[in-house]
């Protein structure tokens, strides 16, 4: 666990100085305006540069604070380690750690930053504006199935074929807790994002306003929907190992069906992915900008509307 700590701090250190690269600031607004198809007024540049960074920071700043925390809790714990090390582990609190700086970061930063005269839109967009009812709707189903699994997970440790004591020293207690408590906060900063003013000098600047929510409220999504399918992955991995205790201690092979659930644990997430990528264009790509411009500008891109200017 102490390595899992040290690579933990490292990742975080390197995301929270990725922004202080001007090119890394610059390839971020690049790669937003390459996804809503559009480009960046030079004016806006330096907002959107804050609003991403910010996002990225928060990122670090998650990772960061959770590695030192595994780091102290490695060097102080007495005997063993509460939790088993290892690629799950590491990778579970990555990700959940990052999601966890992004939707904190939203959660105190839900405008765009901004001075001087502005004038406001009279109509307030609502979530569907910016994201698709299909893929909330996909979301929540995933997050829920992912709770249930790894609930279940959970449960079959009290049984005569699974040790209690690998499932509760894996991944899967933290994935359960971290994937509600993602959910409740990602709800929240949504409704913070869409309930912050919106003023703008111009169309322009509006439109780019409504991007750039578009580009947040997907932010927030994602991380619940690879949160899910990993928890999916370590069910199987975590009953194959538990399975596995079980038959040992009894002076037995591993059962054969615990090999069944550890691939079935890698084959199912990669089957939804492909499913997902099959039937909805906008998991492929799911921060462009087609949905909120059909919503909010009839089609119209920020070049439409700087050339009526």
């Amino acid at each position: 666990m102490l390595t899992d700590a040290i690579v933990l701090v490292g990742l975080g250190v390197v995301a929270i100085l990725l922004p202080l690269s001007s090119g890394f600031r610059s390839w971020q607004v690049d790669d937003l305006a390459r996804r809503v198809g559009a480009r960046v007024r030079p004016g806006l540049r330096p907002v959107l540069e804050v609003k991403l960074t910010r996002r990225t920071r928060g990122v670090g700043v998650g990772i960061l604070l959770g590695g030192l925390a595994l780091l102290l809790l490695a060097l102080l714990w007495p005997g063993e380690p509460p939790l088993d090390g290892g690629g799950w582990l590491v990778v579970s609190l990555v990700v959940v750690l990052g999601a966890g700086g992004t939707v904190v970061a939203e959660l105190r930063h839900p405008g765009v930053p901004g001075e001087g005269p502005r004038a406001a839109r009279a109509r307030t967009p609502g979530f569907s504006d910016y994201v698709p009812r299909q893929a909330a709707g996909l979301t929540g189903g995933l997050v829920m199935g992912g709770v249930l699994a790894l609930l279940g997970t959970l449960l079959l440790g009290g049984s005569q074929w699974f040790s209690a004591e690998v499932l509760w020293r894996s991944p899967v207690p933290v994935l359960v807790v971290a994937l509600v408590v993602l959910t409740l906060l990602s709800w929240w900063a949504a409704h913070r994002v869409l309930d912050a003013p919106q003023p703008a000098a111009d169309v322009t600047e509006l439109y780019w306003q409504d991007a750039l929510r578009a580009n947040t409220l997907t932010g927030l999504l994602m991380p619940l929907v690879i949160v899910a399918l990993l928890g999916l992955s370590v069910c199987g991995a975590a009953l194959d190992e538990a399975a596995t205790r079980v038959a040992t201690e009894a002076g037995q092979v591993g059962p054969a069906w615990s090999m069944a659930l550890l691939v079935a644990g890698y084959v199912l997430p990669f089957v939804i992915v492909v499913t997902l990528l099959g039937t909805s264009p906008w998991w492929a790509r799911p921060q462009a900008g087609e949905h909120f411009r059909s919503r909010l500008w009839q089609g119209r891109s920020a070049d439409d509307l700087e050339a009526r200017v």
